[in-house]
């Protein structure tokens, strides 16, 4: 029922594990060459150059133009505040601080809304197939409507 233990010793083992009783293990044996080239060889694939700065702002602004949008007004309003603050008007200070961070809380929706629609989709089921794809029409062969 248990499994059966071997009794031999260590150094047993290692006297007697390169006498040509078992299989041995040499680690500079070579592999042929029909089992090592299994996958035939393709052509190289080409590599696409780095995308550099300016080209990814571009796709950036152009892909999400209201994220850059809303960055600008907080800064506007931000800068303004800070303007109004400094020659001493409290009340235009505080109401572009206040739009400043109404600014800044649609920018961050405007950047989740561009977020969630880019992560889900609509597909109830990925990956199936929808019946109106694979031609059917909602009648069986007889003419009669099924349901």
């Amino acid at each position: 029922m248990g499994a059966t233990h071997s009794h031999t010793t260590a150094a047993s083992c290692e006297s007697s594990s390169n006498d040509g009783g078992g299989p041995s293990y040499e680690p500079d044996s070579k592999i042929p060459a029909a089992a090592a080239s299994s996958v035939p060889p393709g052509p190289m694939p080409v590599l696409a150059r780095p995308e550099t700065f300016e080209e990814k702002l571009y796709r950036k602004f152009k892909a999400e133009p209201l994220v850059p949008i809303g960055c600008l007004t907080t800064a506007y309003f931000l800068g303004s505040g800070i303007k109004s603050f400094y020659n001493r008007d409290p009340i235009k200070s505080q109401s572009m601080m206040r739009l400043r961070v109404a600014s800044q809380f649609a920018t961050i929706m405007i950047f989740i809304g561009y977020a969630g629609m880019n992560a889900f989709t609509l597909d109830f089921a990925p990956g199936m197939a929808v019946p109106s794809e694979q031609g059917y029409s909602g009648k069986t062969s007889t003419g009669e409507r099924e349901e």
